[in-house]
């Protein structure tokens, strides 16, 4: 009996534990080198950014990802904090707010556009009981959210799942969705009119003009 006591301790530590994988050195450097090319300050310029605006921001996620979650957590993004209230509880209580305004509720479905590593998508739909999709075009950040998900337990995989794909050409058929939100994604948008009227309204817009829901939140890009 204690010997299993001993196992079972081992195992919630190493869920606990979170893992950021490891990139060679030489990885690093060729990422980084190729993604202030294409910033004018190392010869690059805005139409080649937009041209090539999907490989320029998964260069950035690539490099970034690790350091955001070390020091962030898994939600990327900011709140305003009440009086004694600390950075993850306001970071709680501002996705909450989020549910509650799309009106999210168990059989909904809804969109997370540009979802990270899930911290969002996850709080939400233990939150809400809906199903949250996660759509994201970095394979790295993919990974990472997979790997919180099979941590986080309490069947979140029953009412969650991830997408690779670009929200510009979204992978998904017209009216798919109950609700659609983005928190600090669509900055990232060759063209800021283009990824909602093209890319992101016609997977929701029967549902959004019949009593649906969406939602914005702008406030790190």
């Amino acid at each position: 009996q204690t010997a299993s006591k001993v196992v079972s301790r081992r195992r919630v530590a190493e869920m606990l534990t979170p893992t950021i994988t490891s990139r060679s050195a030489d990885t690093v450097a060729e990422d980084i080198d190729k993604y202030e090319k294409y910033h004018t300050t190392h010869g690059g310029d805005v139409e080649s950014r937009k041209k090539q605006y999907a490989d320029m921001v998964n260069k950035y996620y690539d490099l970034a990802t690790s350091f955001y979650e070390y020091g962030w957590g898994t939600s990327f993004h900011f709140a305003h904090r009440l009086k004694h209230e600390s950075h993850t509880e306001s970071i709680r209580r501002h996705e909450h707010y989020l549910a509650l305004r799309l009106g999210l509720k168990p059989g909904d479905k809804c969109l997370d556009i540009g979802c990270g590593i899930g911290g969002p998508l996850r709080e939400i739909a233990l939150f809400s009981g809906a199903h949250i999709t996660g759509l994201n075009n970095n394979a790295y950040q993919i990974s990472r959210a997979l790997y919180h998900n099979g941590r986080t337990g309490h069947s979140i995989d029953q009412i969650s799942k991830f997408v690779k794909g670009d929200f510009m050409n979204m992978p998904f058929g017209d009216d798919s969705f109950d609700a659609v939100y983005q928190i600090d994604a669509t900055c990232h948008a060759p063209d800021q009119v283009g990824c909602y009227t093209v890319g992101i309204t016609p997977v929701a817009l029967p549902r959004l003009t019949s009593g649906g829901s969406a939602s914005w939140t702008d406030c790190s890009c």
